[in-house]
């Protein structure tokens, strides 16, 4: 009897969970664009020939990059959001065009490629900016970001005095969105999160708050658990042509995202992209006074799987806007591309003499704070290379005040 009973409760969840999948399936709205083991992206036809546009990254399957344009300008002394007002830097990151950047990340990475989407809100419509909101790369937290539109002392408008800003953060298994604490810098602060990015709840965007819900491109994201083990291990990103933001969150309401929204940068610096679609979604293009350049941009996400591939080993390193003028005992981030299973060594070089080991070994994760120790002169650069095959390389050239 004992037997009946442990088979029976054994096949109820599993025949309850057929039965609600047949009654309910919230994606039978969306049409598959692609799917591979590990993500999808899907397509939801919406009114007045909308469009929106959904990404499901399973984190146990897929990574996601951080790629960010290098640094010219760190501005020190210049970050309000990170351990308190003026307790970090704000550096100037080169904005690169989206297509240089797509092109760059599947060479890194070919057919391990899923998508790439623009990420952070950034500040100037520049040939570099600094980011609005503070980010975590791989261990290091790069900026602390210089956006008027925050709490801050004086902010741009009173609303953004309290707002609570929010973080997203992921690992290899999960990811989750939690409160941000600009005075401590928590969740940033702590040594076991890796990368995050700081962003708006959706309701707190200015295109929500001050613009009354506009109609515009939008991408918000939220996380959902899919196998009942605590940890959200799917990220879902929506991306919408032209909707409002509390649309958009509704979306990802009804695939079951319970926790909090975040928007990233959208309007008309939007841009999607997929490994078999292309380009779907991309910046439009304005060159005049009144309507900047939105194709040149700072921060992007990739994501990909993590099965390997034959590639070609690589360093990617391309030369800031400005030339890059440091001080003594002053930081400065070196960033960088590569797709390396091995460390990376980092040494200062004057043409072909060696001067400096920066680091003999660190990790290839493109990110390293570097306070130079001794003068620098004109034409000294700094040189990235593979471990296991000094050729492989990447530099930038730099020089003292």
């Amino acid at each position: 009897m004992n037997i009946v009973i442990n088979i029976f409760y054994f096949f109820v969840p599993i025949i309850l969970s057929f039965t609600i999948s047949q009654t309910f399936n919230p994606l039978s709205d969306y049409q598959p664009l692609q799917v591979i083991d590990g993500a999808g992206l899907y397509k939801k036809q919406l009114t007045n020939g909308n469009e929106a546009y959904l990404q499901i990254i399973d984190l146990r399957k897929m990574h996601i990059d951080q790629l960010v344009g290098e640094v010219d300008n760190m501005g020190r002394g210049e970050g309000k959001y990170y351990q308190g007002e003026g307790g970090h830097y704000s550096p100037y990151f080169k904005n690169k065009v989206f297509s240089e950047v797509t092109n760059e990340y599947q060479k890194l990475y070919g057919n391990q490629v899923f998508s790439l989407i623009n990420c952070s809100f950034f500040e100037q419509y520049q040939a570099s900016t600094q980011l609005s909101f503070p980010i975590k790369l791989n261990g290091v937290v790069i900026t602390g970001g210089n956006s008027p539109y925050g709490p801050i002392k004086q902010p741009q408008d009173k609303f953004y005095r309290t707002v609570r800003l929010k973080a997203l953060v992921w690992d290899e298994n999960k990811a989750y969105i939690t409160n941000y604490d600009p005075v401590s810098g928590a969740p940033l602060n702590q040594k076991d999160v890796k990368n995050a990015i700081v962003s708006y709840r959706y309701s707190d965007h200015p295109a929500n708050v001050l613009a009354k819900n506009r109609v515009n491109k939008y991408q918000v994201m939220g996380t959902l658990n899919k196998d009942g083990i605590p940890g959200d291990e799917l990220l879902l990103i929506m991306t919408v042509n032209e909707t409002t933001l509390d649309e958009a969150a509704e979306l990802l309401r009804k695939l079951g995202v319970k926790g909090e929204i975040i928007t990233v940068d959208g309007g008309r610096s939007t841009y999607l992209f997929n490994s078999q679609k292309g380009n779907i979604i991309f910046p439009q293009l304005f060159n005049s006074q009144e309507n900047p350049i939105y194709r040149h941009l700072p921060h992007y996400l990739g994501f990909r799987q993590r099965r390997k591939t034959q590639v070609l080993p690589r360093i990617f390193v391309s030369q800031p806007v400005s030339k890059v003028l440091l001080e003594k005992n002053q930081p400065y981030l070196i960033l960088w591309r590569d797709n390396l299973d091995a460390d990376v060594s980092i040494k200062l070089y004057d043409g072909n003499k060696s001067i400096q080991d920066i680091s003999s070994r660190t990790a290839s994760d493109g990110v390293y704070e570097w306070k130079p120790q001794i003068p620098l002169k004109e034409g000294y650069f700094v040189r990235i290379s593979s471990q296991n095959n000094r050729n492989i390389f990447g530099q930038l050239e730099v020089q003292s005040k």
